[in-house]
């Protein structure tokens, strides 16, 4: 539990660093947000402003005209008409209407004195247009700037036209500008048609002339519009708006009035708002997409994220290098206790070493002093014994040959305590080859023994010889070494105390993990039997596997 907990550690910290600079992040970003929609409702009611605006505009313009004809009489001249005009200037700072003109309202039989007021204008010969069932006419008898839009609507009378009455008679009942729904427009000539609409301001003077019989009103001031003309020349008037925009008349049906809202991204804002214009409610509807509204609109809030996550990677680092070092204080403190442990392993056996070489000296010096009849013989078979226990031990030190044959190691460790003619009659079994690994263990397991038979075994004061054979056993394929040990021992009663010793660890040590055998010990009547097995390198056994 302990180690899981510190293993989540670094976790535990980032998420602890990272989540109050999430939390501070998220409100920056709610605020960016709330500050992106606030520009964009900015931004769209200044553009659906400045399109009312410009309606606005006009209508004053129509009223001012209005104030003209008031002026003359009802009987303006069209030159005078185009000097007002002119003076307005509606063709660049007004731009977005067809025209202004003058829609005088007469008896449905008093046709021919419309005809003769178009012809005193202009010069030509217009019939009003087309036929109708109402009692009164409304044609248009003056309409300027002059161009071939503006010419083919002339004599168009639009009282007979059922939404172009509607305006007429509610801005006839209220005395006020009012609106058509949508119409096409008669200067719809060519085959670039857009969805129009016209504003009437009625016109009533005090003293009308006496060869007019005029209707309820004596005529109107009026305007006829383009849709997407006036409402780009509004949008135009000022910097670019960065927005899509779509305008219906509430009330009609048909095509909007304007529409590029195609220009609109899924992800764009909207807004949508209902006005009273005129007479109609108009409803915009208006789109931004978010990377118009302020370039850099989430840099604070990006920046601050990236500064808590890099805050918190940085706590969580700082717990993982002090975990880190943590480990390696550990391990080094680990490494020095096993260090300190294998001193005192070497410190050990050399202390067993050099308390087994004295007992084998000992035991050399008798086994020599027996069969010698002076001190020269006695030194002669001393030196030899010395020198074959010199022999064994460069085996166990670790020399420069690879590999070593079983009977040569035994050779050479028997050597130090018996006679070289003797031993050979102690030993029997095939050639047997191990690598240098397993040589070095097997002499320092054939030594300890050797060393037990001279203190307490076949080879001590009581003892009665001792006798060695080892064959090899194929073991699954594998070639595998089995050794019996017997040592003759008389008036053995009990069996001798091992495995406590050094000795009997080093050989457990030494058959388990080097050799990767086992040892059983077996006390009989005539002694003890000792059987030890280990697998045998393949490479080096070929001929026996």
């Amino acid at each position: 539990m302990k180690g899981f907990l510190a293993a989540q550690l670094p976790r535990l910290v980032f998420l602890l660093a990272i989540l109050p600079g999430l939390a501070v992040t998220v409100a920056v970003h709610s605020a960016a947000e709330r500050r992106i929609e606030a520009e964009f409702l900015r931004v769209a009611d200044l553009a659906i402003d400045r399109v009312v605006s410009r309606l606005q505009q006009h209508v004053v313009v129509l009223r001012a005209a209005r104030g003209l004809l008031s002026a003359t009489g009802g009987g303006v001249a069209r030159d005078e008409f185009l000097r007002f005009l002119s003076s307005v200037d509606i063709l660049t700072e007004l731009s977005g209407v067809q025209g202004i003109g003058f829609a005088r309202m007469i008896a449905s039989t008093d046709t021919a004195l419309a005809e003769e007021e178009m012809r005193r204008h202009y010069g030509l010969d217009i019939a009003v247009r087309p036929a109708t069932d109402q009692p009164w006419r409304t044609p248009i008898v003056l309409l300027e700037p002059q161009n071939a839009r503006n010419s083919a609507a002339l004599g168009f009378d639009m009282y007979s036209e059922p939404l172009r009455r509607m305006a007429m008679d509610l801005a006839i009942s209220t005395g006020e500008a009012r609106m058509t729904a949508p119409v096409e427009l008669v200067q719809e000539i060519t085959s670039d048609k857009q969805t129009g609409f016209l504003i009437y301001l009625p016109f009533q003077n005090t003293a009308p002339p006496a060869d007019i019989r005029s209707g309820p009103v004596e005529g109107f001031v009026y305007a006829p519009f383009r849709g997407g003309d006036l409402i780009r020349a509004g949008l135009a008037v000022g910097a670019p708006l960065p927005v899509a925009l779509r305008i219906v008349d509430v009330e009609a049906a048909g095509a909007p009035l304007f529409d590029d809202s195609a220009q609109a991204g899924a992800l764009s804002l909207h807004h949508s708002r209902s006005l009273d214009i005129l007479g109609r409610t108009w409803r915009f509807d208006v789109w931004s997409d978010r990377a118009d509204i302020g370039q850099v609109r989430y840099l604070g809030s990006v920046l601050l994220g990236l500064t808590s996550f890099l805050f918190a990677a940085a706590a969580a680092y700082a717990v993982v290098a002090r975990q880190k070092e943590a480990l390696q204080a550990r391990a080094v403190a680990a490494a020095a206790a096993r260090e300190a442990e294998y001193r005192e392993l070497l410190l050990q056996e050399m202390k067993h070493r050099i308390k087994n070489h004295i007992a084998r000296i000992q035991s050399i010096s008798r086994q020599s002093a027996r069969g010698a009849t002076d001190v020269k013989v006695f030194t002669t078979a001393f030196d030899a014994r010395l020198q074959a226990m010199s022999a064994v031990q460069e085996i166990l030190a670790g020399s420069a040959v690879a590999q070593a044959d079983v009977r040569a190691v035994l050779v050479k460790e028997l050597q130090q305590s018996l006679d070289a003619t003797e031993v050979q009659h102690l030993i029997d079994g095939p050639p047997v080859r191990l690598d240098e690994r397993q040589a070095h263990a097997f002499a320092l397991v054939v030594h300890e023994l050797l060393t037990n038979a001279m203190k307490y075994g076949g080879l001590s004061v009581g003892g009665q010889g001792l006798d060695i054979r080892w064959s090899v056993q194929t073991e699954a394929g594998s070639p595998r070494i089995e050794l019996h040990w017997n040592e003759r021992i008389t008036g053995l009663s009990t069996p001798p105390e091992s495995g406590s010793g050094f000795g009997s660890r080093l050989i457990e040590a030494s058959l388990n993990g080097e050799l990767r055998g086992s040892l059983t010990r077996d006390y009989g009547p005539e002694g003890l039997e000792i059987r030890i097995s280990f697998p045998l390198d393949p490479a080096l056994n070929r001929d026996r596997a």
